[in-house]
């Protein structure tokens, strides 16, 4: 079975080495060049060298030139995985079986955007890795399979990603029967069904600390590593907030934003009706710190407070 592939995230990489082991032809792999702008980019030169897979570093896979790479290698499989760019017309019928890519969401519902991050943020206890088939419109082709996921109430951004990343593995291997008799499944999505998740920026992470100490939570954990993280000001600077423990001192009447107490390496931050603790922090310019540091490095006291939110993305 000849394989084409494009990626640039691990879960990309994490199906490479199962199509390898499984037996595939992997022709070529087509990944970006280096952008700061994506969160999980993994460096794929160290797999493609062990395998002897040739690698191309690709701004756009719709690219004239790109298009004329691809199918040079006559893929039966195309897959297009953690990709950011939406695959043109062109593209999809250059594979002869199909096209195919991952969205961590129960397609239909989560289609879009930073699926990881927004299952954390609004709290979901159980989601899904979606195999399926590529069309033009984003996450809207055929399904071939989901496996679920469950979303613990520790899990942060990195824990979902790695689980991710294992339901990739499972997946690949589950169908790959199919992908080398070249029938593979296709079960129509129920677009009545179909939820969007938009595009989330750094600036989207403010924290607004009039939510509940269990939003404040979810959104703390939904935007931690790899991603850019949740933020808030003390005294005009600016602090990311890397990790928080799941909340436990809900209806505590605490000033939004105040600093309450110390607890070990951790502060106590007042929300709505409630607290959150914060563990790892952030402040500007500096390193990462154990969040009670603000307090005994930094100058600051409890009674002090973070900044009100301003205008921000939920």
């Amino acid at each position: 079975m000849r394989v084409t592939f494009v990626t640039h995230n691990e879960l990309g990489l994490a199906c490479l080495n199962e199509l390898v082991e499984l037996g595939a032809d992997i022709r070529a792999v087509f990944t970006r060049t280096k952008n700061e702008d994506i969160s999980d980019q993994t460096d794929l030169s160290a797999f493609c060298e062990r395998e002897d897979i040739t690698l191309h570093n690709i701004r756009s896979v719709n690219n004239k030139e790109v298009k004329k790479e691809i199918s040079s290698y006559n893929p039966e499989l195309l897959f297009v995985v953690g990709w950011s760019q939406l695959v043109d017309a062109e593209v999809l019928s250059i594979p002869t079986v199909t096209a195919l890519g991952m969205h961590p969401a129960p397609l239909p519902r989560g289609r879009g955007r930073a699926p990881i991050a927004w299952s954390l943020i609004k709290g979901l206890d159980q989601t899904a890795l979606s195999l399926f088939h590529l069309v033009e419109e984003a996450d809207a082709g055929d399904l071939v399979g989901q496996e679920p996921i469950k979303i613990t109430n520790d899990d942060d951004a990195a824990a979902l990603y790695n689980k991710v990343v294992e339901a990739g593995k499972v997946l690949i291997r589950d169908y790959y029967p199919a992908f080398e008799s070249g029938m593979v499944p296709r079960t129509p999505q129920d677009e009545s069904q179909a939820t969007w998740w938009p595009k989330r920026k750094p600036c989207h992470g403010l924290i607004n600390w009039n939510d509940s100490p269990r939003e404040v939570y979810d959104w703390i954990r939904g935007q931690s590593d790899p991603y850019p993280g949740a933020f808030s000001y003390i005294n005009g600077r600016k602090v990311t907030i890397w990790s928080a423990q799941p909340p436990t001192n809900e209806n505590v009447l605490a000033r939004p934003g105040e600093i309450v107490y110390t607890d070990g390496d951790m502060i106590g931050v007042g929300a709505w009706e409630g607290i959150v603790e914060l563990s790892e922090v952030q402040p500007d310019g500096d390193k990462r710190i154990p969040a009670a540091r603000l307090v005994t490095d930094y100058q600051h006291e409890v009674g002090d407070s973070f900044e009100a939110a301003r205008a921000r993305m939920r």
